[in-house]
């Protein structure tokens, strides 16, 4: 059986994972499980003393129960002995000093691992309120340990969540809103063929500001002047750009880029990243 690191006693592992002595946190699977608690434990000891006898001693292993001798029974002497020593000669008192044979010595009894019995209910009290003492020492250094392990966590689950910030794709346009209605008005089919699947910066004025957590997307509308809604290009984000969209106030120049999939009739920037 395995010893306690704490109090050096060989213990069972509760449920709990802690000394059935002292309630010292035991993390190793060496050591054998009992089915139960400390604490249902600690209260069988308390309740011990006053409804049940002193335990008898265990022994630790099997090789003190092979040191330790039974002594075996006395046997009566046979009637043929005693008719024997009848018939021997008696014998000067110095011949039998010097047959006698030595004396033994008393072997010492093991020494018990259990602790003295309790006689009054003040030595009970007393000894109840050390162990209540240890425990809430015990408990208290583990709700430190687990204080500690928990702080540290979050630190590991943002390092792995962690990620790169994706690159942007390389800009085939970088004009105002101004500019990309002026083309379309010139020749629509030219505009569709330079504009259409391609990665634009658009820099406009913020006319409208959609941020609201109703749907998966969010856009704002960017326009020549400010509430200006007529002409405007419309700016498609994803929902985690939600909290960057909502600080922007009406009549701020920004730059988008995004890839446009519009038109003449609908104006659109989708997979937009608010670069100002």
């Amino acid at each position: 059986m395995s010893r306690c690191n704490n109090c050096g006693r060989e213990t069972l592992r509760t449920e709990d994972w802690a000394c059935q002595w002292c309630g010292y946190p035991l993390v190793s699977g060496a050591y054998r499980k009992i089915e139960k608690t400390y604490r249902q434990l600690k209260e069988e000891r308390l309740r011990r003393p006053a409804e049940e006898p002193a335990p008898e001693p265990e022994l630790e292993s099997e090789r003190e129960i092979e040191q330790i001798e039974v002594p075996e029974p006395e046997e009566e002497p046979a009637k043929e002995e005693e008719t024997k020593k009848e018939e021997e000669p008696i014998r000067e008192p110095e011949e039998c000093i010097a047959e006698e044979e030595p004396v033994r010595e008393a072997e010492p009894e093991p020494e018990s691992d259990v602790e003295p019995e309790i006689k009054t209910e003040e030595d009970a009290a007393g000894v109840a309120e050390a162990v209540m003492k240890i425990e809430e020492e015990i408990e208290a250094a583990i709700e430190v340990k687990k204080a500690e392990e928990i702080e540290a966590m979050p630190e590991v689950e943002i390092e792995r969540e962690s990620e790169p910030e994706p690159e942007l794709e390389p800009v085939a346009e970088d004009l105002n809103v101004t500019e990309l209605f002026k083309a379309y008005e010139e020749d629509d089919v030219v505009a569709d063929e330079r504009f259409v699947n391609k990665i634009l910066r658009v820099t406009g004025v913020v006319s409208l500001v959609d941020a609201k957590n109703v749907s998966d997307t969010h856009y704002i509308r960017l326009a020549a002047s400010e509430g200006d809604l007529m002409q405007s290009v419309q700016c498609l984000f994803d929902k985690k750009n939600a909290s960057s969209l909502s600080q922007l106030e009406k009549g701020q120049v920004v730059t988008v880029q995004g890839r446009y999939n519009g038109s003449v009739i609908a104006m659109r920037i989708v997979d937009c990243v608010l670069i100002v």
